[in-house]
């Protein structure tokens, strides 16, 4: 039974998706203080990977799907701006439904989803942005394409040496990430909000009750 294994931290060698081998610190896991024995689940190991990768960058480990997302190329346009937020909004949003519906949705360090009239959010991104523009790695330009207060959107920006980091990352991480990233980015990036919002409703029918407002940000 679980309950009589104890929660530790430990260090595991192991080999990345390409076959490296990648020293890891600070996994989680389980070990029996009776027989000594641990126990690791994959899971946390893949995010232990995403961790280091992040850490040698100075990132938080989410900020990986973030930047991937921003540098990943949408088909005939061009890779690192994304002229409107929601679009970043609900394609990170279908990043882990994708790769949930591969069986690896825990497999990867992402942000938690709330549900807000616009639709579901990642709970961070405006700080993490902001944090992120600090750090040098995107530039935020607000734009009032109306009248009122919200009647504003928000173009995202990587800068090259953002381009630099994605692209590292971008060979680093397990490539079933790298190919839901590259999908969602070319389908979500050309849709307007109103048929973004269909579309979630139609595929994820348990957000139409609070996913009523245009998320055009």
């Amino acid at each position: 039974m679980e309950s009589e294994w104890i929660r530790i931290r430990t260090e595991v060698d192991t080999y990345n998706w390409r076959g490296d081998p990648i020293h890891l610190k600070d996994v989680p896991a389980l070990k029996n203080p009776k027989t000594g024995k641990v126990r690791i689940y994959p899971a946390d190991v893949a995010k232990a990977e995403f961790a280091t990768y992040a850490a040698e960058y100075g990132l938080e480990p989410r900020d990986i799907a973030t930047l991937l997302m921003l540098c990943a190329k949408p088909g005939p346009f061009p890779a690192g701006i994304q002229p409107l937020r929601y679009r970043l909004n609900k394609s990170l949003f279908y990043q882990w439904k994708e790769m949930d519906a591969k069986l690896l949705g825990e497999t990867f360090p992402r942000d938690e989803f709330i549900p807000e009239k616009r639709g579901p959010i990642p709970k961070n991104l405006n700080s993490d942005l902001e944090r992120l523009e600090k750090l040098g790695l995107v530039k935020l330009q607000w734009k009032k394409w109306g009248e009122g207060e919200m009647e504003k959107s928000m173009t995202i920006t990587l800068t090259n040496k953002a381009f630099d980091v994605s692209k590292t990352l971008w060979k680093k991480v397990p490539t079933p990430f790298v190919e839901v990233t590259l999908k969602v980015k070319e389908r979500i990036f050309p849709l307007d909000p109103k048929t973004i919002r269909n579309r979630v409703h139609r595929e994820y029918p348990e957000y139409q009750k609070t996913y009523t407002d245009l998320d055009r940000d």
